[in-house]
Formats: C-alpha cells, sequence, structure tokens
C-alpha cells in the first residue's frame, strides 16, 4: 500500500515539475544556416557612399512592414518636427583642423574623440573592380588617417600614415583599444591601446616632423612592417572579397562588448552580422541580402533576417541588444546579442530614404539619415524612444546636413558628435540632459506593458527578462524539492500508521462481500423487515473496532426468508 501511495505521488511530481518547466522554457531559436552567395548576388559595385545619380529607385517607406507586432508602421504624426533647442551646436569646435572624406567618429573611455578619415582618398566608380577588388596601385594613404581630440577640439594624438586603403568604421571600446574596418582591404583590425599608449611619444613626434609620407613603397603581404603599431588581431584577407568563415567584402562597422566578445557588419557585399569571441574565432552569424532587382530596389518590403547595406552597429548591453542601421531599406533592426534572433524593427517616414549610422545610450537611438530620392526628407540628426520607436527630437547645424555619415554619443548624453563624409565636417551638440531625464522615463512607464507583450509574442528569445526567468526557476527548484520531501513524509507516515493498526482499509476480499451484502439490503424482502432495515449499517465492518470484526461470511437475506417473516408475525 505503501508502494502505491508512493508512486502515485510521483507521478503527482512528474506532472507538476512539467507544468513548472512549461512556464519557464524559453523557446529555442534556430539560427540561420550558414549560405554563399553568388557573384551575381553581391551589390551593384556603383552603389557606395556617394549617390550614384538621378536614377529612380523604388523606396520601400510606404510597403507594410512585414510584422506589425514588433514594428512602429502605424506611429503618431505629431512628433516634433522643430529642431530641438535643448540640442545645440557649436560652430568653432575643431573648425580648423583638416580633413579628408571623414567616415568615422568614436568616443574614448576618457571622453576624448577619435576621427577616422580618408586623406587625400575617394571613394567613386572606379575605385572597386566587377569583383568588387581594390586596385593596390593605388597604394596606401601617406596621411594619417586616425586624429584623437579632447573635448575642446585640440589634436592629441595622430597616426595610420600608410596604413590603410579605404577608412570605413572606428569603435574605440571601453579600454580603450581601437577597432577598424577597411572596405578597400576587405578587413577587420584590432589595435590594443596598450600599444598606442606606449608610442605615444613617438607618434607625436611623428606628427609634428611631418603630416604626408614621402614613401610610395609597401609590402601587400606584410601592411603594418613599417608601422609604429601594428594589430594585435586581423581578419579577413587582405585585398580579397569573399563570402565565408574567413573573408569578408566591404565590412562596415564593429561592436564590442564588455567581455571581449564583438560583432562585425559584413556590410555592402554580403549583408549579414557575424559575432566573434575575443579572439577572433567566430560564435554566429545571421542575415542576408535584400537588394536589386537590376536597378531598382525589391518592391517587398525586407523580412527581419536580411539587409540591404548594415551600415552601422550599436550595441545596447543593458539590454542585451544589438542594432544595426539597415541603410537602404531606412530602418534600425534589433537583434538579440545572445542568439542574433530578430527583436523588433524601427521604421519612419520621417527618416526618410536611408540611415546611415546609430548610437546608443540610456533607452535611446541617436541616428543620421540620408536622401535616396527628391523628397522633402531632412537630412539631420534624430533620437529614437527604444521602448515606443517615437521620434524624440531633432538635432543640425544651422540648416540640414550635406552627407553624414556616422554619429557619436557620450554616455551621459551631454556630447553627441557627427561627421560629414564630402564636406570633410564635423560636428559637436551639446546637450542640456535636465530637460531630457523625464521624456523616456514617461514613454517607458506608458507602455511598459505594451512592450512587454510585443516582446513576449515575437519569435525570440527576450533575453530582457532573464532575471526573472532565473527566479522562476529558482522558485520551480525549491517547490518541487519542498513538494518531494512532503510526499516522502507522507508515505513514511502512512505506513508507519499502517503498520501499527494491523489494516487501514478494509481487505479486498472483505470489501467485495461487503459490497454484495450492501446490495442484498436494498431487496423488497430486506426492506419488508423493519429489524433488518440497519443491516446495512450493521453489517458493514467498523474500521475503528478490528478485535470484533467477523472473517466468516456472511448469510445472505434470501437464506433467512422464512425466520425473517417469522419474528415479524
Amino acid at each position: 500500500m505503501a508502494r502505491e501511495i508512493i508512486s502515485r505521488y510521483l507521478v503527482l511530481l512528474a506532472v507538476t515539475c512539467g507544468v513548472l518547466a512549461a512556464a519557464v522554457r524559453v523557446k529555442k531559436v534556430h539560427h540561420l544556416e550558414d549560405r554563399k552567395f553568388a557573384s551575381e548576388e553581391y551589390l551593384d559595385p556603383e552603389i557606395d557612399e556617394r549617390d550614384s545619380g538621378p536614377e529612380p529607385i523604388i523606396s520601400p517607406l510606404d510597403q507594410p512592414l512585414l510584422r506589425k507586432s514588433n514594428s512602429f508602421d502605424s506611429l503618431p504624426t505629431n512628433f516634433p518636427q522643430e529642431l530641438n533647442p535643448n540640442i545645440k551646436w557649436d560652430p568653432r569646435w575643431a573648425s580648423s583642423l583638416d580633413f579628408g572624406q571623414i567616415s568615422a567618429v568614436s568616443i574614448d573611455p576618457k571622453g576624448n574623440v577619435g576621427i577616422f578619415h580618408r586623406g587625400e582618398r575617394i571613394w567613386d566608380s572606379s575605385t572597386f573592380g566587377s569583383d568588387n577588388k581594390f586596385n593596390t596601385n593605388q597604394g596606401p594613404i601617406r596621411r594619417s588617417t586616425i586624429m584623437l581630440l579632447d573635448k575642446t577640439g585640440k589634436v592629441l594624438l595622430e597616426w595610420g600614415r600608410n596604413m590603410f586603403f579605404l577608412p570605413h568604421g572606428l569603435t574605440i571600446d571601453s579600454l580603450g583599444n581601437y577597432w577598424i574596418t577597411d572596405v578597400a582591404m576587405h578587413q577587420v583590425f584590432k589595435f590594443d591601446h596598450k600599444d598606442i599608449e606606449k608610442h605615444e611619444q613617438q607618434l607625436k613626434e611623428q606628427r609634428s616632423s611631418q603630416r604626408v609620407s614621402t614613401s610610395d613603397t609597401f609590402n601587400v603581404t606584410n601592411l603594418f612592417a613599417n608601422s609604429l603599431i601594428k594589430p594585435s588581431l586581423s581578419l579577413g584577407e587582405a585585398f580579397q572579397p569573399g563570402n565565408d568563415n574567413t573573408r569578408f567584402c566591404k565590412p562596415t562597422a564593429v561592436a564590442v562588448e564588455s567581455n571581449g566578445d564583438f560583432f562585425v557588419s559584413d556590410g555592402y557585399c554580403n549583408s549579414r552580422v557575424i559575432k566573434f569571441n575575443k579572439d577572433g574565432e567566430r560564435i554566429l552569424q545571421w542575415g542576408r541580402t535584400w537588394g536589386f532587382e537590376g536597378k531598382t530596389l525589391y518592391q517587398k518590403p525586407p523580412p527581419p533576417n536580411a539587409f540591404l547595406v548594415p551600415h552601422a552597429l550599436a550595441l545596447a548591453e543593458d539590454h542585451d541588444i544589438i542594432f544595426v542601421a539597415d541603410r537602404e531599406n531606412a530602418r534600425i533592426v534589433g537583434n538579440f546579442a545572445n542568439n542574433g534572433s530578430f527583436y523588433r524593427e524601427y521604421k519612419n517616414p520621417v527618416l526618410g530614404g536611408a540611415i546611415y549610422s546609430i548610437a546608443y545610450a540610456n533607452d535611446r537611438i541617436y541616428l543620421v539619415n540620408g536622401k535616396r530620392y527628391l523628397d522633402g526628407t531632412h537630412v539631420r540628426g534624430f533620437v529614437l524612444d527604444i521602448n515606443t520607436g517615437e521620434v524624440l527630437s531633432q538635432f543640425a547645424p544651422q540648416m540640414d546636413m550635406n552627407a553624414p555619415h556616422d554619429i557619436a554619443v557620450s554616455s551621459d548624453e551631454r556630447e553627441i558628435y557627427v561627421v560629414e563624409l564630402d564636406s570633410h565636417k564635423i560636428y559637436k551638440f551639446y546637450q542640456d540632459v535636465s530637460s531630457l531625464q523625464s521624456v523616456p522615463k514617461i514613454a517607458q512607464s506608458k507602455n511598459s506593458t505594451e512592450t512587454r507583450s510585443a516582446e513576449l509574442s515575437g519569435s525570440s528569445v527576450n533575453t530582457g527578462k532573464k532575471p526573472s526567468q532565473r527566479a522562476l526557476v529558482i522558485v520551480a527548484i525549491i517547490a518541487a524539492l519542498f513538494f518531494i520531501g512532503f510526499c516522502i513524509f507522507l508515505a513514511a507516515l502512512l505506513a508507519r500508521y499502517q503498520k501499527r493498526a494491523g489494516c487501514l482499509f478494509p481487505p479486498h476480499k472483505r470489501r467485495t462481500e461487503w459490497n454484495s451484502e450492501r446490495k442484498d439490503n436494498f431487496k423488497l424482502s430486506s426492506l419488508l423487515e423493519t429489524r433488518k432495515r440497519f443491516n446495512f449499517f450493521e453489517g458493514r465492518p467498523n474500521t475503528r473496532d478490528f478485535s470484533k470484526l467477523n472473517t466468516e461470511p456472511e448469510t445472505s437475506e434470501d437464506e433467512n426468508t422464512e425466520s425473517s417473516l417469522e419474528k415479524i408475525i
């Protein structure tokens, strides 16, 4: 009997544990399989940093978004259309410096500003061949391509001479390491901050001696042989475009996590995002090209896992989300950083036909846009709330920008930097954060329930719920252990009571006889006998007095019919 009770409770325990596991189960997301693209699937080589001309391009802005539950195609139109007076441009900051095409800007841990520019090099329609290969006969850029400025605009450091061919992306991580992408070399480089600090004095002396190198010699197989600063990590094959585990094709940007893992947007040809660990080993990748049919864009809206030039990255580690500026699709796509699954899409007609760069700080996305066709779109900076997708504010110098290419924002949001590609300008904006604090808090609290519902209804894992999931798992484990202990205690108690009493329930045979007698008690002959009306209760075994229990079979009522009638007479 005790074994039967224990088995029943174990079955009940298994069912309970299954329910608890289902409550905290996280849906498994399958990553996109690796795919090699044919040469005809690469983007048109003329679609590059500069507008390719007046050819009409079908805009996807008016198309309905694929996932309405996780997008913002029905945003209110009462967003602020005027420039935010709390974001002010400083026209004097670094106005006297001489740059080439400025492709990137980043802020180091000390608040200094890193600039990556192309010197005398210009990206035009003749820069690459039809196979996306760069003509190395042009040689590296002879000027220093990297400049470090302090908050006042003073040049602190200058380096990168005879090292790069066509600069694109620059990211300075939380340790001060420089991460660089060169689209001509099809490579990604990491330069260690310790190596830069070690040669800081030599770099300053080199800067004061000459700004332009007169050397025309370089070694393609060992490009950094004569450089003071050498990369501590190099990914990709120099000047060899491709789509596989070892090669990139015009990579655009890098985003770095605090643990050293990093993301690369592999950008113009492959339209994918790749995640690496701190040693440069690939962890995962997602994305594919959603590009051109002839000279026009696909008329269908792009799916979440497809891009047309993923041009910039912004990492929100507090939410474990990597944001991708899907440039030609004029949208921002959020993916979970731990597995690359889709989180949310940000899209708004006011942003125009292209989004060139993004930056993240405190639940806000800062971005700069661009034009893809003639319309009334303003080219400027925008601020989005990541919880609602609303445009919180817009900013620009006295008039719209020309061709902004990259943006950086300080962690406290007081300083915003934007670099122009063709006009060779850098803008610094100061933001009054005292009036900024209340804006996202109201939006976040107002839409917190809707936001969580949208997150849970998506097809991906909401890593923002990690603390709650862990708490549920801990509670489930504790509850299961307590339940197991309770079941064991109850089974032991019942077994002990059965041993002392001798029998907890009537034996199976006894219960069968008693049930038969109970049926007989309801026969007509039994009902006619007044005294026997109570035989039903008298014949029932008394579970409290086992000493008086009669184990002999009782006589049925049919056998005592005559004696019963005599007693009635």
